[in-house]
C-alpha cells in the first residue's frame, strides 16, 4: 500500500514546479472554471508564488518509496505565521503569463473567499491547510498518512489542537478529516454563500 511508504519533510526550493502542479490541481477543484487558460501556464504562476512562499516554511511534500512527489501541505501556527503577502509585481506577473481574463477571475476568486476563510489561533492551536493528493495518487491513502504525519509535526512545534477548513460539497475530505477524529466547530455563514463556497471549521485535539 503506498501510504505505508509516505514520507513527509519540508517543502525545499527545488520542490516549487512540483508543488505548482499540486496547487493547480487544488485550486480547480475547489475554484472550477476560474482559471481557463492553458494549465503549462497556470503552473508558470502557482510556481513564482510558491517560490516567495516556501522562504517563510511552513509547507510540507509527501514524497513515494521512490522519492516522487505526491502531496503537499501546509502548517501555520504562531511560530510559524506567514506574511500573507503576495510577492512583489504578482500583478504584473499574473497578466503576462496567464492573461487578464484569468488574472481578473483569480484575483476575484481569491478576495472572495478572504472573507469567510481567515482564521484566529490561540495559544497552543495550529490550522492545516493547502492539502492536496496528486490526482494519480488518490484513493491510496496518501491523504490519511499524509495528515498523521503533519500532526505529529504539529505536536512538536508545542501544538496541542488542529483546525482545518473544508469546502462543505467536499463529501470525501469532510469524511476523511472525520475519521482521523476532526469535529465540526462552525459554518461559514449562510448569507455569506453568494459570494464565497461554504466552509466548515473542524477541529482536532492532539
Amino acid at each position: 500500500m503506498i501510504a505505508d511508504a509516505i514520507t513527509l519533510r519540508p517543502a525545499a526550493l527545488e520542490d516549487a514546479g512540483v508543488l505548482a502542479d499540486l496547487l493547480v490541481q487544488l485550486f480547480n477543484s475547489e475554484a472550477p472554471g476560474v482559471l481557463r487558460g492553458p494549465v503549462a501556464d497556470h503552473v508558470c504562476l502557482f510556481r513564482y508564488l510558491v517560490e516567495h512562499e516556501l522562504v517563510g516554511g511552513g509547507r510540507y511534500v509527501a514524497a513515494d518509496a521512490s522519492g516522487q512527489i505526491v502531496g503537499s501541505a501546509s502548517l501555520r501556527s504562531p511560530a510559524i505565521s506567514g506574511d500573507g503577502m503576495l510577492p512583489p509585481g504578482t500583478l504584473q506577473a499574473a497578466i503576462s503569463m496567464i492573461g487578464i481574463g484569468d488574472t481578473l477571475r483569480l484575483f476575484l476568486s481569491a478576495m472572495r473567499a478572504s472573507l469567510t476563510t481567515d482564521v484566529s489561533l490561540r495559544p497552543g492551536e495550529c490550522y492545516v491547510y493547502s492539502v492536496v493528493v496528486d490526482a494519480s495518487a488518490r484513493g491510496r491513502g496518501v491523504g490519511e498518512a499524509m495528515m498523521a504525519q503533519l500532526e505529529d509535526a504539529a505536536r512538536q512545534m508545542g501544538a496541542r489542537a488542529a483546525l482545518l477548513r473544508v469546502l462543505v460539497r467536499n463529501e470525501t475530505a469532510r469524511r476523511l478529516y472525520t475519521r482521523l477524529g476532526y469535529r465540526f466547530v462552525s459554518r461559514t455563514p449562510a448569507a455569506l454563500d453568494w459570494i464565497a463556497s461554504p466552509t466548515e471549521l473542524m477541529r482536532k485535539e492532539l
